[in-house]
């Protein structure tokens, strides 16, 4: 969303959002890929797990979707935790692996039994208000919503919430959770609930890692474009311009998550019909890029180009377009950050 041309185009990209959203529930996502940087990792088993060879030779087929070999591999892991009359982590982690591949494949009532199986062994296991347990049922939710059973999936989630936010360690975890939450609801078409929840999760992240940390700011960006997508400007300017105060003071000028920052800020503003705010943030960005020479980010560089000769072409100024060359464009700037950031930390 960050290098579109046209504050038309951030909408309508937001609003593609919000349909994948409702269509699959943000839940459902393959649980193998990366974490997003906001959430915390996955915390460790209670107790030593001991696993065979062939579930790391499982788990590695799975994450490179190799699933024929993943499932030969799982099942003589599974098969062995079994015979050994396992109650420990090993075999919850190894039924959990299970579902992963079932839903993998498209099997999701086969992902669903292993899930449950693999929530059932980890509440014998740690307890059932655990980090490992209200991780399962978030797996086992999002197999639930895939399937079209919204209310169990959302008492799993609501379960997963109120367990991390019982406990002061578990932060982080907490707006993990309330993002999720926030997601289903969202999905549902609740946007008063989702927004409540993204706005907890926020607390939470502030609470966990600082009120000017990156991990902050992302979550901003999040309930920044939340807003935007729900017409709520006045709302939605404040988040933009906290996340983009944040990032510059962490980061500092030329870094692509500034100038995506600053990019999205004057699409921002140009949705809102305020042109010359909009030009002066195109403008930053550009003399950002500028500054930090080399170091710059290319490609932040070129989106925020592009999308300030767009409007210098949508304003009748054509030849100023034309004349914006990529080497001389930033350098011939110098706009002042204090009245573009004026109000912008909370």
């Amino acid at each position: 969303r960050r290098t579109m041309a046209t504050a038309a185009r951030a909408a309508a990209a937001a609003g593609a959002a919000f349909c994948a959203l409702a269509a699959g529930c943000a839940l459902a996502k393959p649980r193998r890929a990366a974490a997003p940087a906001p959430a915390p990792p996955r915390p460790a088993p209670a107790a030593p797990v001991s696993l065979s060879g062939d579930f790391e030779v499982g788990d590695r087929a799975l994450r490179h979707a190799k699933l024929g070999e993943a499932d030969a591999a799982l099942s003589a892991a599974l098969a062995r935790e079994r015979a050994a009359a396992s109650a420990g982590p090993g075999l919850a982690r190894a039924l959990a692996a299970m579902g992963d591949l079932r839903e993998a494949e498209g099997d999701l009532a086969g992902a669903e039994a292993f899930d449950r199986d693999a929530l059932a062994a980890w509440t014998r296991c740690v307890g059932e208000k655990a980090p490992q347990t209200a991780a399962a049922g978030v797996y086992l939710a999002g197999v639930l919503a895939a399937r079209g059973r919204f209310d169990e999936a959302e008492a799993l989630l609501r379960a997963a919430v109120a367990a991390a936010a019982a406990d002061p360690a578990r932060e982080a975890e907490a707006a993990a959770r309330l993002d999720d939450l926030a997601g289903f609801a969202r999905a549902r078409g609740r946007t008063e609930e989702a927004e409540a929840a993204y706005l907890r999760a926020l607390a939470f992240d502030e609470a966990a890692f600082g009120p000017d940390s990156l991990i902050v700011a992302r979550r901003l960006d999040d309930l920044a474009m939340f807003e935007h997508s729900r017409g709520l400007y006045d709302s939605a300017e404040p988040f933009y311009r906290r996340s983009l105060w944040i990032k510059e003071s962490v980061l500092g000028e030329g870094d692509a998550r500034v100038l995506a920052a600053l990019d999205a800020l004057a699409l921002f503003e140009e949705a809102r019909g305020r042109d010359g705010e909009a030009e002066a943030l195109y403008r930053r960005a550009l003399a950002a890029g500028a500054g930090a020479g080399a170091g710059a980010d290319a490609e932040g560089v070129k989106a925020a180009r592009a999308d300030y000769e767009h409007l210098l072409r949508r304003t009748g100024r054509a030849a100023e377009a034309d004349a914006l060359e990529p080497a001389s464009a930033a350098a011939a700037v110098s706009v002042s950050t204090a009245a573009v950031s004026q109000g912008s930390k909370r």
